[in-house]
């Protein structure tokens, strides 16, 4: 039995049916040798060879199921800091640009048609401070230096970064791992600056040399910083990792995971080539109709303890969870959040302890009250439901550092977070006191 299960998964589960032994016994009955002969070879070259098929077949569908593995979510815990450009560190492989083309210092960002760009900056302030800065129509500068003119300048979240997220998150779709909130507290306080052409039709191949006066947001303004994340990106070929196997039309390429960095999670960059993405014990394979490929994208997402580099000093972000009994059960089991206590564990768990603490909550019908604000998770569908039928989740929070900048993302990324395991309510965050 043993043996015979090394080749077939299924004996174990039911009694193999041997083809080969009931032609041969059916054969017997017959009992004109011509008429014999003929069937025997009708089917032992017809039937014989398609169940022998078949049978190969159906083994390797078992041994796929069999052997497909679900990724653990903790492999997959993101991490993302902030630095001064001058300070990377290339030598550092916990931390990764998110942009590659951040280092590129004559980099210059497309805009409208009548827009230059400027630069990047970063906005050291909190969430109101922001969302005003955000709004405000202009800002008045001087572009040159020589022969130096008044200009307007207006300013952009910085897209890049969003892209960057929303690609992230359709790998883990198509990886068909679960999608954890990543904390954006840091990356949706960066902003391109654009000057305002005057009519001449002017372009720039290289940021221009400006000075913009951002008036009362002048002192939460922060040159060359740039975002970092435990997130590498990974090139690779159809020659790197050899084709396993080829079944009819498709082939199946090999991506192998695992060896020192074994605690990383691995996701492989969905394209058009790419028909499925499936994981299995140390590796992931792809199924395509291209026997060969070049300059496919794979991500890992380093787990080590992040090495913090000279110059790396601003706290990290992340979307790590408190280990705890109840969290491996509810994991285990998952259900609907059901009691004020279990709504206290899950935001506890996050990785928010040193900046908020949830103190209350309240359930509301007004929703006019709280008009929809941005969550971390915005390009996530909201589901059958649409949030302006749903009641009101107020999750109450107190500050524990008075002040600091950073508190309000803190919210946002509870709020965010439990509002992907409730969408029976619209959830909201507000900091009291």
């Amino acid at each position: 039995m043993e043996d015979r299960g090394e080749k077939n998964l299924s004996a174990v589960m039911e009694y193999p049916m041997d083809f080969e032994q009931y032609i041969e016994k059916r054969l017997k009955e017959i009992d004109d040798l011509d008429e014999r002969r003929f069937a025997k070879a009708v089917l032992w070259d017809g039937l014989g060879k398609i169940m022998h098929c078949m049978e190969r077949k159906y083994q390797a569908l078992e041994k796929r199921v069999y052997e497909e593995t679900k990724a653990p979510v903790k492999c997959y815990e993101t991490v993302s800091t902030i630095i001064q450009k001058r300070d990377y560190d290339p030598t550092n492989d916990t931390l990764f640009p998110v942009c590659q083309d951040d280092l590129n210092e004559e980099k210059v960002w497309a805009g409208a048609e009548n827009e230059i760009y400027v630069g990047t900056i970063f906005l050291k302030a909190d969430g109101k401070t922001a969302r005003r800065f955000e709004n405000a129509a202009h800002f008045h500068g001087v572009c040159g230096v020589e022969s130096a003119r008044e200009m307007v300048f207006h300013v952009r979240r910085a897209q890049r970064y969003r892209e960057r997220i929303e690609l992230l998150y359709h790998a883990f779709l198509d990886n068909h791992i679960p999608w954890e909130t990543m904390h954006t507290g840091y990356l949706d306080k960066f902003y391109d600056v654009f000057m305002i052409c005057d009519g001449e039709n002017d372009t720039a191949k290289e940021p221009i040399q400006a000075e913009v006066d951002y008036g009362e947001y002048g002192d939460f303004i922060l040159h060359g910083i740039m975002p970092l994340w435990n997130i590498e990106q990974i090139s690779f070929d159809s020659t790197d990792f050899m084709l396993p196997c080829i079944d009819g039309i498709y082939y199946e390429h090999e991506f192998r995971v695992g060896g020192a960095d074994s605690d990383d999670g691995y996701l492989v960059v969905s394209n058009v080539n790419i028909l499925e993405i499936r994981h299995e014990e140390g590796k992931i394979l792809m199924k395509s109709k291209e026997e060969t490929f070049e300059d496919w994208k794979a991500l890992r997402i380093v787990q080590r303890q992040t090495e913090n580099s000279l110059g790396y000093t601003a706290p990290l972000l992340s979307n790590h969870k408190k280990d705890s009994y109840f969290r491996r059960i509810s994991n285990e089991t998952p259900a609907r959040l059901l009691t004020k206590a279990d709504l206290f564990r899950r935001v506890a768990e996050l990785d928010i302890g040193e900046y908020v603490e949830l103190s209350g909550y309240r359930i509301c019908d007004s929703i006019g009250d709280y008009p929809k604000e941005e969550v971390m998770d915005w390009f996530v569908e909201e589901g059958i439901f649409p949030m302006e039928s749903r009641r009101v989740l107020v999750l109450e929070f107190v500050e524990k550092k008075q002040g600091q900048y950073l508190n309000d993302s803190m919210v946002q990324f509870a709020v965010s977070r439990i509002q992907l395991e409730m969408g029976e309510y619209r959830c909201v965050g507000i900091l009291c006191g």
